[in-house]
Order: C-alpha cells, then structure tokens, then sequence
C-alpha cells in the first residue's frame, strides 16, 4: 500500500453541512469543520457568516481570545461537528475574558473578488492558502491587484520584510483566506504600512 494519504471526496449531502453551519451561527456555537482537502487543518471556531460561496469563522485560542477569522470555500467542507453545551469550556474561557459573543465581520461571502474587497476594508494584509497546492504554507500580505483570473499579493517576509516583487495566484487555487490573525497584525506592525505601486 503507498504512502500517500488517499483524497477525501466531497460531502454527498450539502444540505446536511449547510444546515450545521447555519445552525452553529444562529446558536453561537463551537463547531469543527473538516474539509476533503488533503492534508488540511481541522477548523475550530465559531461560524459568524455563510455566503454562497465563503464561510467565516471566528478562530479562538486556547487562552480565552479570538484570533482574527478563517474563510473557507463552502464547496470544500466535508463535516460540520458542533459542539451542543453552551457551557462548555471554550465558551466560559470567553465570557470570563469578557470576549462572547464571536465577533462578526462585514464579509462579502459571495464571491472572491467581493471578500478580498471587503477583507481589504477591515485589514490591510490577508492570508492567501492554496491548500490542494501547498497545504502546510500560506502567503501573507497587501492584495494588489484582483483580475478575471489572478490575485496579486505584495507578501511579506517572516522577518517582516516587504518583498519587491507581486506574488500571483490563480484564484481557482485559493481554498482558505485569513484575516485580523494577531501574527499577521504583528507581522505588519513590524514591517509597516505595504509599499505604493
């Protein structure tokens, strides 16, 4: 038998998936989603929007605090787990930090070129995953410029440098874009304000 870990197919009832998600935003609470990306990371969080193409997630950490949201093509989700107690850990952790409810964010849900606009509004930097592509590394930085076809990305480094050159992805690959994550607002702290065109 080869090493390779066999590619998950896609769920066989989207209305089953759908309706978890919309039943985790409208309950606020903690869900799972596993998608059939190989190699892909379990998402934990709370669903704070569900468009036709896109979902947001608030993503917590263990300490008790939000870190920024996680969006997801809606096609790639495989499972939804959601989390019943409203009382459970993750929550109190929340409430006690005076951080509940999960924040939502003004996404347009409904397309790319509609959340990168609009992820542009809330942050000045976003992270790009191609996940079929390269499931362990993700591209931070300034969207440039979003075509028919191409996002073009003024990436920053990880020891907070400008790089010169746009880096250009396919939209077709982008499976995952994060937005307010305190790495990334760290590392454009550091770096500074992106470069002109």
């Amino acid at each position: 038998m080869s090493g390779k870990k066999k590619t998950k197919k896609p769920p066989i009832d989207n209305a089953t998936v759908l309706e978890r998600l919309e039943r985790a935003r409208d309950g606020q609470l903690l869900m799972s989603i596993r998608r059939w990306i190989p190699y892909s990371e379990r998402l934990d969080g709370f669903v704070t929007g569900i468009g036709t193409d896109w979902i947001a997630v608030a993503q917590h950490r263990d300490s008790g605090s939000y870190d920024g949201w996680c969006v997801v093509r809606l096609k790639d989700i495989q499972a939804v787990r959601i989390e019943p107690d409203q009382d459970c850990f993750e929550i109190r952790a929340l409430k006690a930090w005076e951080q509940w409810p999960p924040p939502a964010v003004a996404l347009d849900l409904d397309g790319l070129g509609g959340l990168v606009a609009s992820a542009n509004e809330i942050r000045p930097i976003i992270s790009v995953f191609t996940e079929f592509d390269r499931p362990d590394s993700c591209w931070i930085g300034a969207v440039r410029s979003l075509e028919a076809d191409t996002l073009r990305l003024s990436e920053i480094t990880v020891k907070a440098a400008w790089e010169g050159e746009p880096r250009h992805f396919d939209v077709e690959d982008i499976t995952r874009i994060d937005i307010g994550g305190g790495y990334e607002d760290s590392l454009l702290l550091v770096a500074g304000p992106p470069p002109e065109d």
